[in-house]
């Protein structure tokens, strides 16, 4: 990895990201915009790259996800950690022993097309299926933190920030086999990681902002400039994977 300079500049419209469980928060603390021109990538090429980000869903023994009956809407936890999600299914043998669930791995981009897939299934309308992603604490700390510090209240985290990803100005770049791009990471210890092994890491300042933020902003660049770092749990799956004979999983950013 190597640091570069964003060449964004201010200006262009919004173009819309896809409804789904990543909703349409506005995210806090993005720096970075790009000009709106003919080249800006499709959606579906933006959204494509959250499949480094597999999210873990309690489902039947038939792989149909089950939600959390609450007052107003169906609650799908997306836990981006494997653990929560297993100590999850575990509370649930305890209250349900005779209930067959599974834990299920599904990349995120599959996942926002199955909620909004099953919320047209849904027969009572007034009781949307929510389901958000579960991330780290520590992240969220790390980030509503960085985010204070910039003068936000907590009422504008609180209505702006639900899945934290974070980035450096000027940029960290990944080489890729279509070429260098500028890289968002879901874990701060892992941006701090890949920043600490470069020479001038004093002259990157880290960044957040809300992952609908970062993907309008992936939509609006003049080109595909950007990845996101996949995920421990990404590379935990692939070696499982290979380690049983089958095929790898999604691939890293650029391949």
């Amino acid at each position: 990895m190597q640091a570069r300079r964003s060449h964004a500049h201010s200006g262009g419209r919004r173009r819309r990201v896809p409804r789904g469980l990543l909703g349409l928060l506005l995210g806090a603390g993005l720096t970075l915009t790009a000009p709106d021109r003919a080249l800006a990538i499709p959606e579906a090429e933006a959204i494509k790259k959250l499949e480094v980000i597999p999210v873990f869903v309690l489902a039947d023994d038939k792989g149909i996800p089950l939600p959390i009956p609450r007052e107003k809407a169906l609650l799908l936890p997306l836990y981006l950690e494997r653990a929560k999600a297993d100590q999850e299914l575990a509370n649930l043998r305890k209250t349900s022993p005779s209930l067959k669930a599974q834990v299920l791995a599904i990349p995120l981009n599959v996942m926002n097309e199955r909620v909004a897939e099953l919320n047209k299934q849904l027969k009572d309308k007034t009781k949307p299926l929510v389901a958000p992603v579960v991330v780290n604490p520590r992240d969220r700390q790390q980030a509503v933190a960085m985010l204070k510090q910039q003068g936000l209240s907590d009422k504008q985290i609180e209505e702006g920030l639900s899945v934290p990803v974070f980035f450096a100005k000027p940029f960290l770049t990944i080489n890729t086999p279509k070429g260098p791009r500028g890289v968002f990471f879901l874990s701060y210890d892992e941006m701090q990681q890949a920043l600490a092994k470069l020479p001038d890491k004093d002259k990157l300042k880290p960044q957040v902002a809300d992952l609908t933020a970062v993907l309008r902003e992936i939509i609006k660049a003049p080109e595909d400039s950007y990845v996101i770092f996949p995920t421990q749990e990404y590379f935990r799956l692939v070696r499982d994977n290979q380690g049983k004979g089958g095929p790898a999983a999604a691939p890293a950013p650029g391949k």
